[in-house]
C-alpha cells in the first residue's frame, strides 16, 4: 500500500523545467536511494514529497495521518529546538508526542483512573513507540552520531554548521516519522558514525527515500534505487551497484540500438540518391518515406559524462579507505 505517490508531477524555474511529469510510488517500507547528477532536482522533489514546495503540475497524494521528516542539507531550526537549553534536550524534542503521551498518562494515574480501558491502549501505545526507552534512545543516537558527552550541554545556538546538521538528523531519528527523506545525510558523518546510521535505518520499519553520492552508503540500506535523469524518474530493483549494473546494460543497449539506427539513415540517404540519379522517382519517394520515419524515431545515444576518478587510499591491511565526506567530484568538465 502506498503511503507517498507522485502522479504528473512537474517543476519548473521559469522556463527551465526540472521534472517533467514524474510518476512513483513509496510504500510502507521502503527503503529508495535517489540518484542522479547534480541538478537533476533531487532536492527538489525531496522538498515536494515533504510539503515544503508545490508541484507546477500534477499532484504529491501523502497518506492521511502520516509523519514526514526531512533533513535538507543545510538545516534550520525551529524556535523550539534553539530555545532547548542543551543539546541532548533539543534533540529529545523530536519526541514532543511522547512527552505529550507521558503526560496523558501521568493525567490518568493522578485521578486513579487507571482501570479504564483508555489508560490500557494508550500505555501500549506509549510503549509500541519507544516511550519508555526514549532517553535511553536519545543517548544512543547522540553517541552513535559521534556526539561527545560534553557536546551534550552545548546550546544549540553554539553548534558549528555540521554539528546542526548531525543534530536534525539525530532529533529526526528520534521523531522516527512514517517516512524518513534524507538528502545526503553523510556529509558531515565520520566513519564511526556512518556506519552507526547505516545500522539504523536497516533497522527501523518505517520509508526511506535518501538522496546520497555515496555508493558504499546505498548499498548498505536501500533495496530500490529511483534515478533522476533528463528530467524523468526511472525505478530500478536492487541496492546502488544492482542499479549500475542495469543502467549500464541500459545505456549500452541504447547506444547500440543509436548506431544502428544511424546506419540505417545513411542507406536510406544512399539509396534516394541512387535511385534519383536512375530517375526511378517511386523507389526514391518510398525510401525518402522511410527516412522520415527513421529521423521521426530518432534514438539518441546516451551522453557519457567526463569524470575525473582518484586512486583510492588503502588502509593497513588493505581495503579503500572511506568517509562520509566528499572530498574531490568532477563531472562534465
Amino acid at each position: 500500500m502506498s503511503i507517498l505517490r507522485f502522479a504528473g508531477l512537474t517543476r519548473e524555474i521559469g522556463t527551465f523545467v526540472i521534472l517533467d511529469e514524474i510518476e512513483g510510488a513509496v510504500a510502507l517500507g521502503d527503503r529508495i536511494g535517489l540518484v542522479g547528477p547534480n541538478g537533476a532536482g533531487k532536492t527538489t522533489m525531496l522538498r515536494l514529497a515533504a510539503g515544503l514546495d508545490e508541484p507546477d503540475l500534477g499532484t504529491v497524494v501523502r497518506k492521511r495521518g502520516m509523519s514526514i521528516g526531512l533533513l535538507a542539507q543545510e538545516s534550520h531550526f525551529d524556535a523550539v529546538f534553539m530555545a532547548a537549553p542543551d543539546l541532548r534536550t533539543a534533540v529529545r524534542t523530536g519526541a514532543a508526542h511522547l512527552d505529550v503521551m507521558a503526560g496523558e498518562l501521568a493525567g490518568y494515574e493522578r485521578d486513579g483512573r487507571v482501570a479504564e480501558a483508555g489508560y490500557s491502549d494508550l500505555q501500549h501505545r506509549y510503549e509500541v513507540l519507544g516511550g519508555y526507552t526514549l532517553d535511553q534512545r536519545v543517548d544512543a543516537t547522540l553517541s552513535g552520531l559521534g556526539f561527545s558527552r560534553d557536546e551534550w550541554v552545548k546550546p544549540p545556538t553554539g553548534l558549528s554548521g555540521g554539528e546542526q546538521t548531525r543534530a536534525a538528523l539525530a532529533r529526526l531519528v528520534i521523531a522516527d516519522p512514517d517516512l524518513l527523506l534524507l538528502d545526503e545525510p553523510t556529509n558531515h558523518l565520520d566513519l564511526d558514525a556512518l556506519e552507526w546510521l547505516e545500522e539504523h535505518l536497516r533497522r527501523r520499519a518505517g520509508s526511506l527515500v535518501v538522496a546520497s553520492h555515496d555508493r558504499a552508503f546505498l548499498d548498505a540500506t536501500v533495496t530500490r534505487i529511483w534515478e533522476l535523469r533528463d528530467r524523468r524518474l526511472t525505478v530500478f530493483r536492487g541496492d546502488y551497484s544492482a542499479y549500475h549494473r542495469q543502467r549500464e546494460e541500459r545505456d549500452a543497449r541504447a547506444t547500440k540500438d543509436a548506431d544502428t539506427q544511424v546506419d540505417q539513415i545513411a542507406r536510406e540517404r544512399e539509396l534516394i540518391q541512387r535511385y534519383r540519379s536512375h530517375r526511378k522517382f517511386s523507389k526514391m519517394h518510398e525510401h525518402e518515406a522511410r527516412l522520415e520515419r527513421l529521423q521521426a524515431e530518432r534514438r539518441e545515444a546516451p551522453r557519457a559524462g567526463r569524470r575525473l576518478t582518484l586512486p583510492q587510499t588503502a588502509l593497513a591491511g588493505g581495503g579503500a579507505a572511506r568517509s562520509g565526506e566528499i572530498v574531490v567530484r568532477i563531472e562534465d568538465l
